[in-house]
């Protein structure tokens, strides 16, 4: 009897095995989903070889299995964003394109995290589709108007000798000018044609005393005067130009005074090759003084100025990310060091001294944490978004500290998130902002304060039931 009794509770055992668990459903701002999330959005632009990363709009739906190897189902929406998939930036890292020209997508992932190993198994689909609400710029002919023209023209050309050679008889300057540069030439179709010509002329070494009109022996000097200039003409039916008339401004130097100012710091290109060293020696000190555990690596250049004195002053801004390197496991930082998302940016400036003979480098940095300003839609009753989910308990959501439970009076204490719903809430809070919202200063329908969170002091039992049947999945339309 014992042994049937034991195989019975054996198979048994097996048989509750082999039943897999049942999806329950989740709280679409949950922080496990969005883990889970994060996973399958990671995956799919990883998988993506050309064009710019998707970044998390809002989850729609969330499914998941107890235990502590938890399985998800999820649906959520994703926008393109300004990152490139070459950069390898985190997802978190990088802004929504905006809304007129970014593709947005929705997705239904299949997530199993293993908390032990770390590791995630993905499988999903995501579907890119374009907004078909959004208002397309279409460009059509316009027959009266001006339109570019090729500057290699016989036209221009013939425009042009006539413009400069009006202007060199009637102008008060002592030298003749001639042509280097056509910047923009147009035209329009009338009874003829009307042509708007831009130019560049500049002082030759031929004075009008010698010369009568241009030859070939005339050239610009190094130190001439220069003249920006445009012509406009009238061509006839009979292609005869009828009227032409030109204006030119004479850049002359003011006696003097250089053109350029050796002493004083100037712009240098944001992706000079010459700031790579620069940035790496300046951080290098920055994670040796700093009490930060992780080192830290510089991300966007923001300006570069760099002034000639005895050496060389530079003068970078710029911001700087948190890598997975610690400092006890890594002395210094190396190439495989990524940037992390679980932490803001770093405002830093650096101040280089640099003496190219002596061989010497001298940096000096400060970094301090960037704080961003952000604006979100009016959100329906609940939970917080993600980032404040990681700060923040139920039971701080629920009561703060020294006071008693809330009163169900249909207002609430100023500050205070209403209570929990016991049914999971989607769609979820999204992401971040779409920062197309309109100018302020212009009429609109709505303020700046339809932007921000609703304030719970002006709740009242009157209108809370129509706010609880406010849907996020609305907006999203």
């Amino acid at each position: 009897m014992k042994p049937f009794i034991v195989l019975l509770l054996c198979c048994s055992f097996f048989c509750s095995r082999a039943i897999p668990l049942p999806y329950e459903f989740s709280d679409c701002d949950d922080p496990d989903v969005f883990k889970a999330v994060d996973a399958a959005l990671q995956k799919y632009n990883g998988d993506r070889a050309t064009g710019n990363q998707f970044a998390l709009y809002v989850v729609m739906e969330a499914k998941r299995t107890a235990g502590p190897d938890p399985h998800f189902y999820m649906k959520y929406r994703i926008l393109e964003t300004s990152c490139a998939i070459e950069e390898n930036k985190p997802w978190q890292h990088c802004h929504y394109k905006p809304s007129a020209e970014a593709q947005t997508g929705e997705c239904t992932a299949r997530v199993h995290m293993n908390d032990a190993e770390k590791t995630s198994n993905v499988s999903q689909e995501c579907k890119i589709f374009s907004d078909v609400s959004k208002i397309r710029v279409t460009h059509v002919t316009c027959l009266g108007c001006y339109h570019p023209i090729s500057a290699d023209s016989s036209q221009v050309s013939e425009i042009l000798n006539k413009a400069i050679q009006k202007f060199n008889k009637h102008s008060d300057e002592p030298a003749l000018f001639k042509l280097v540069e056509i910047k923009q030439a147009k035209r329009q179709v009338v009874a003829g044609w009307n042509y708007i010509i831009e130019y560049e002329i500049e002082e030759t070494n031929c004075s009008k005393e010698q010369f009568s009109d241009l030859t070939p022996e005339c050239r610009t000097t190094s130190r001439g005067h220069v003249g920006k200039c445009e012509a406009k003409a009238y061509q006839n039916l009979q292609a005869e130009i009828a009227n032409i008339k030109t204006e030119c401004k004479l850049q002359a130097e003011e006696p003097g005074r250089p053109a350029i100012c050796p002493g004083c710091p100037q712009t240098i290109s944001r992706t000079s090759p010459e700031l790579q060293n620069l940035l790496e020696v300046s951080m290098e000190k920055y994670n040796s003084e700093s009490n930060y555990d992780f080192h830290y690596k510089h991300g966007e250049v923001q300006s570069a100025t760099v002034q000639v004195v005895a050496g060389q002053n530079y003068n970078i801004k710029f911001r700087a990310w948190k890598t997975n390197c610690s400092k006890s496991e890594f002395e210094k930082l190396n190439e495989d060091c990524e940037a992390t998302s679980d932490s803001a940016s770093l405002s830093c400036e650096a101040q280089i001294y640099v003496v190219p003979w002596e061989n010497k480098t001298i940096p000096t940095i400060k970094c301090s944490e960037e704080r961003t300003l952000e604006f979100f839609a009016r959100r329906p009753p609940g939970f917080t978004p993600f980032r404040t989910a990681l700060h923040s308990s139920p039971a701080e959501d629920n009561q703060s500290p020294g006071k008693g439970p809330k009163e169900d009076a249909g207002q609430e204490p100023e500050g205070k998130d209403r209570p929990e719903s016991l049914q999971p809430r989607c769609p979820g809070k999204p992401w971040k902002q779409i920062m197309d919202l309109p100018d302020p200063s212009l009429p609109t329908e709505f303020t700046n304060e339809d932007l921000l969170p609703s304030a719970a002091e002006n709740i009242d039992s009157a209108t809370a039931d129509e706010e609880k049947d406010f849907d996020l999945a609305d907006a999203l339309q």
